[in-house]
């Protein structure tokens, strides 16, 4: 009997340390190194996919910031650029004739005085001391008025140019001189930055462009009937309609609505072809009401259009774009 249980004890060790042969070992623990790989590999790739995306992020960062600047730049060109058509307003034109009243009128009476000060406080930026405009002449002034020549930028200041007219002291003999007025403006309202400087007129007549003109002329063409029958018909229908009664003829419709009439038609000048002509011309009208005359240049881009022609284009130079 002892022999028995020594010998099952010794089978069970044996059976106990070998491997249960029911279970795949060698597979479990090839499959438990492929996930370890695989947990290793999905770890790199979100850490790099990470990176990526932070360096994307920067990158899109630093464009965004890069297109800011840019549209600074260009919105500070567009502002130096387009300066004297922006600026002006009859609101400030309004203002700077305010101020220039206030500045040049002086009294040798101290009350005058005090309310001259105390009236271009209102006009002057607030960092900026009394004692800077307060330049009291000793003599008289009375403003007499001004007018607006010029706006520009200079130094990134915006400027406001102004022919000035006053009297100095009994003397009725008024002196004009231009004076350049620094100013800030937003929302539709202005403060002076500087004392207005004193400037000599910039002289504004020159030769600074050229209209784009052909200049080659079909006389054939520019003398035929058929042109000059249409030149004339559209000319009476352009002076006597609204645009909306133009829209058969014109792709752009205008019209005088009768404010004028046609006096003459002069120097017809075609180029191009029978299929898309130019016709330049001096047309000279009268005002119904007035009986004043002016002549404009005409130029009219036609097409053929059953026995007649269709305008594409009309402008009101001859030629049209300036250069």
């Amino acid at each position: 009997m002892l022999d028995k249980l020594k010998a099952l004890k010794k089978g069970y060790v044996k059976s106990r340390d070998k491997p249960d042969q029911s279970l795949p070992y060698a597979k479990v623990q090839k499959r438990g190194k492929w996930i370890r790989r695989f947990v290793k590999i999905a770890l790199v790739l979100v850490g790099l996919s990470g990176a990526v995306a932070f360096i994307k992020a920067s990158n899109v960062s630093q464009t965004n910031h890069q297109l800011i600047a840019k549209m600074k730049t260009y919105d500070d060109k567009l502002e130096k650029a387009s300066m004297g058509q922006s600026v002006y307003s009859p609101s400030l034109n309004r203002y700077a004739q305010g101020f220039f009243q206030t500045y040049f009128t002086q009294s040798d009476n101290d009350d005058d005085k005090q309310k001259r000060l105390k009236a271009l406080k209102k006009y002057f930026a607030t960092n900026i001391s009394s004692t800077i405009y307060d330049n009291q002449d000793s003599q008289k002034e009375t403003y007499v008025g001004s007018r607006l020549l010029n706006t520009f930028t200079k130094n990134d200041v915006k400027i406001a140019q102004y022919q000035v007219g006053y009297t100095v002291g009994n003397d009725k003999n008024t002196i004009i001189r231009v004076f350049n007025l620094p100013f800030a403006q937003k929302a539709g309202q202005y403060t002076v930055l500087a004392l207005p400087y004193a400037t000599t007129e910039q002289d504004i007549v020159g030769h600074v462009g050229k209209i784009s003109q052909d200049d080659t002329n079909n006389a054939t063409l520019a003398s035929s009937d058929k042109v000059q029958t249409f030149v004339k018909a559209f000319s009476e229908k352009y002076v006597s309609s609204k645009a909306s009664d133009m829209s058969l003829i014109m792709k752009e419709p205008e019209g005088l609505e009768g404010q004028y009439a046609v006096k003459s038609i002069d120097q017809v000048n075609v180029s191009g072809s029978k299929d898309n002509m130019n016709i330049k011309y001096l047309l000279t009208l009268t005002d119904t009401e007035t009986k004043l005359e002016h002549s404009e240049q005409i130029t009219l881009t036609v097409s053929p259009k059953g026995s007649t022609y269709y305008v594409v284009k009309m402008i009101h130079t001859q030629g049209g774009l300036l250069n």
